[in-house]
């Protein structure tokens, strides 16, 4: 049973404690590298330095490349009703919380492959 998780950084202290946390690093890098998006995450990120530099990245792209932006959430599949639901009234909360469901649903396929390619 997939757990769940209150917010990114619980999502990563508890992968980053599993086999699967560079899966889910590589599996962010095909995403971003799939869409166009030139960005490389090191498997040697620590969870609080993969947080933030993929923070840094989505808020790029919101205020320089919004549609590089969507595309990276279609490609993720992030459900874009998800995506209205965030608060965005506040643009670091917003990047937080879109953060968070990209790592949700990241971690979902990479805990989904390792289930069922056993």
């Amino acid at each position: 049973m997939l757990p769940s998780y209150q917010n990114s950084a619980d999502l990563l202290s508890n992968v980053a404690n599993t086999k699967l946390y560079k899966d889910l690093i590589i599996q962010l890098n095909k995403d971003f590298s799939l869409t166009g998006i030139d960005l490389d995450f090191s498997t040697n990120n620590t969870p609080s330095e993969l947080k933030e530099q993929l923070q840094r990245s989505v808020k790029e792209l919101i205020l320089h490349d919004f549609n590089s932006y969507t595309n990276l959430l279609y490609r993720i599949d992030v459900s874009e009703k998800d995506t209205k639901i965030v608060d965005s009234t506040n643009i670091d909360t917003y990047i937080e919380n879109i953060t968070f469901l990209i790592l949700k649903r990241v971690w979902r396929k990479v805990w989904f492959k390792n289930q069922f390619t056993k």
